[in-house]
């Protein structure tokens, strides 16, 4: 007879000579066999082992009773126990979200912070069975490629060794190695859509075929290996399409339709930190052509203009900020909801992008603003002064932007400005050199 649990170790590589592992403990069949199936294999592959136990303080007394099986179970292999116990119930009506939710979320907080603690991988007990049920629930709420994989093998510290094991081989396996487990009283009711599919869909789909959950595995597989072969074409595409101020209206027309979603998508995530529904993902193909902008979520548009895509935020960013360029000298400073660093640069024979040279004079004059009527700037290389304004335009920094980007002037002579390359070319003595680096968009709830 195969070994699902064996295999499952093997071909998703979950395994490795002297790993730390820590079984997420419940008390049910599920984790129970997992833990015992790692036991087995413990001197095989000189694993230390651990198991953590959180008590949601849901069910009271069954609650309490489950923490008592996992330390009683877990003194029998002489395994050590965390045990943390969580008022999900209050939490949950705090935050205004479902117990279920609230539950799930205070799990895998204590399961980073114990890997974290001990360098370890963290074993959840996710079976064949919850793989399916975790796909039907996907497909019924509408899901993308992604939704298709269901429950991944292993995700960065969390690995799954019984995704090849069905529900009757667990309860096959308790049986033959005469274990006892504990079973949440909610697990028998349809209160939870979980529950509803097992119970009612599932069923009947394994009455049509008794091999439903391992086929659909197979379907798993797939999706999986597709949805990494559209990753890395996605982020090509992106990196193609990737311009100054934004992303090429022209380049991301030019996509193949579900590599060019994609593409949008991931613009969307990185300047908004959401995941767009599939309505914006449309409304934004639709503007790319001929230009224009959208609302989308929160407080945030995409706008396509001169044939560049990006999105912002709909309230005006307009600032009249100032921050002496003194202060900010090798320091982090936020501008605009941008978070940006200063540094001196000692070695005044390297060239690099925003660069800016100014005597200790202008260091205590120089300020850091946004533009203003007036503004004039001085092209060394060139030896030609021009209005600011004339110089954003040759650089083709976007209108809409203007009044947002920062630079550094010392009254109305700027002497650096985003966009702009590099004022000054050339290393005079009595001038310090700096280099303004951009870190990335802060993201305000």
């Amino acid at each position: 007879m195969s070994n699902p649990f064996l295999t499952a170790v093997n071909k998703y590589n979950l395994l490795e000579n002297n790993d730390t592992v820590a079984v997420a403990l419940s008390g049910g069949a599920d984790s129970v066999s997992l833990l015992h199936m790692l036991y087995s294999v413990k001197q095989k592959y000189n694993l230390t082992l651990y198991a953590i136990h959180i008590n949601h303080m849901i069910r009271g007394a069954e609650a309490d009773r489950d923490e008592e099986f996992c330390r009683k179970y877990c003194e029998k292999l002489s395994v050590n126990l965390f045990v943390k116990r969580i008022d999900v119930p209050s939490i949950a009506k705090d935050e205004k979200i479902s117990t279920e939710l609230c539950g799930r979320n205070v799990r895998y907080k204590a399961f980073d912070e114990l890997s974290k603690e001990l360098g370890c991988k963290i074993a959840t007990a996710h079976t064949l069975s919850d793989n399916a049920e975790t796909f039907m629930i996907n497909l019924i709420r509408g899901t993308s490629l992604n939704g298709l994989c269901a429950i991944p093998e292993k995700r960065d510290y969390i690995i799954r060794p019984l995704i090849l094991c069905d529900r009757a081989y667990i309860e096959s396996y308790c049986k033959a190695n005469s274990l006892d487990f504990v079973t949440d009283s909610t697990n028998l009711t349809d209160d939870y859509t979980r529950n509803k599919i097992r119970h009612n869909v599932i069923t009947e789909l394994k009455k049509i075929n008794p091999s439903f959950e391992t086929s659909l595995k197979r379907l798993c597989d797939d999706a999986k290996n597709l949805a990494e072969y559209m990753d890395k074409q996605t982020a090509a595409a992106m990196s193609d399409c990737k311009r100054e101020y934004g992303y090429s209206t022209q380049k991301i027309c030019e996509l193949d339709k579900i590599i060019r979603q994609n593409v949008i998508k991931k613009i969307c995530l990185e300047s908004t930190s959401c995941i767009p529904e599939h309505i914006h993902i449309e409304l934004i193909e639709n503007i790319l052509a001929k230009g224009g902008s959208v609302d989308l979520f929160g407080n945030f548009r995409a706008v396509a203009k001169q044939g560049i895509l990006r999105i912002e935020k709909t309230e005006n960013n307009n600032t009249d900020e100032e921050l002496l360029f003194s202060n900010i000298i090798d320091k982090e400073f936020i501008f605009n909801n941008i978070k940006y660093f200063v540094k001196e640069i000692k070695n005044t024979d390297i060239t690099v992008e925003n660069q800016i040279y100014l005597s200790d004079e202008e260091i205590n004059a120089a300020v850091l603003r946004t533009r203003r009527q007036g503004d004039k700037i001085y092209f060394e290389e060139r030896n030609l002064t021009k209005p600011l304004r004339k110089a954003m335009n040759e650089f083709k920094i976007p209108s809409e932007l203007r009044d947002e980007i920062p630079l550094v002037a010392v009254n109305s002579n700027v002497k650096w400005c985003k966009g702009i390359k590099s004022v000054q070319t050339s290393y005079s003595a009595e001038k310090r050199k700096f280099i303004i680096c951009e870190q990335g968009r802060i993201f305000c709830a």
